[in-house]
């Protein structure tokens, strides 16, 4: 089984949680869909964390590119451009270099699923209505891609012979069966900073031999990752949205 892992965020006590259900278990790879950094207090300790897994499948996001490549942060919101701004003055050199080397999406995870930060399209598209989730599944090939970037465990299911498209919405620790005839995109949620209202992180499980997912919710020292965020001086805005998942 595979672990998927979108939207960490520099989200160390979030990513420690999961790092500690994933040691109870046996995973084959471990799978992240992009923005490892940005919006959080603890980059370097985050990305130091990551680097240790193995075998790991990883593409970029456009915060890990902002916090590389400056410019691009101009188009971000005040908080999220101040975060990234901060990321870059503090990030190890070794962190750039692997931040550097994360490729574009979409990227094959062996013959089992191919994985994106964005749209498999565009990398920086939001997929959040179902017309803009039809056009995408002409960016990939295989039966099934993860996406991340919009923070929402979410999916879409394309019923190639009813020509359907049905929107996906998963119930956390039940698997859910990939179909035949079908294709399908979905997004785990975030590690580090969920938006459906809901503070506990989330991601996902893949068994590609049995062609099935499921989605997980822990709660984690959410309260800790915001005091960090108001101590590092980042914007309050990012500490308070951890306490409401939004």
């Amino acid at each position: 089984m595979d672990l998927i892992l979108s939207d960490i965020h520099s989200n160390i006590q979030a990513l420690r949680t999961v790092l500690r259900y994933a040691r109870r278990r046996t995973f084959l790879r471990y799978v992240l869909l992009g923005d490892l950094v940005g919006y959080g207090a603890n980059p370097n300790e985050t990305l130091d964390l990551i680097r240790q897994l193995a075998p790991l499948v990883a593409v970029r996001g456009n915060h890990d590119q902002a916090c590389v490549i400056p410019g691009i942060e101009l188009a971000f919101s005040l908080p999220a451009r101040s975060a990234v701004t901060w990321t870059r003055a503090r990030l190890s050199a070794e962190n750039v270099r692997f931040l550097e080397d994360l490729p574009r999406g979409p990227v094959a995870v062996g013959q089992d699923y191919q994985i994106a930060h964005g749209s498999p399209l565009d990398e920086d598209a939001y997929l959040l209505h179902p017309r803009e989730a039809l056009q995408a599944f002409d960016g990939f090939r295989q039966q099934l891609c993860f996406f991340g970037h919009t923070h929402l465990a979410e999916g879409y299911e394309l019923d190639e012979r009813a020509q359907r498209l049905s929107h996906l919405t998963f119930e956390p620790g039940e698997w859910f069966q990939l179909r035949d005839g079908c294709r399908y995109l979905v997004n785990p949620g975030s590690v580090g900073q969920p938006r459906d209202r809901d503070p506990r992180l989330a991601f996902m499980v893949c068994d590609p031999a049995n062609r099935r997912l499921r989605l997980q919710r822990l709660p984690y020292d959410h309260a800790g990752a915001a005091r960090a965020i108001l101590a590092a001086g980042l914007h309050p805005n990012l500490a308070e949205r951890l306490h409401h998942g939004m």
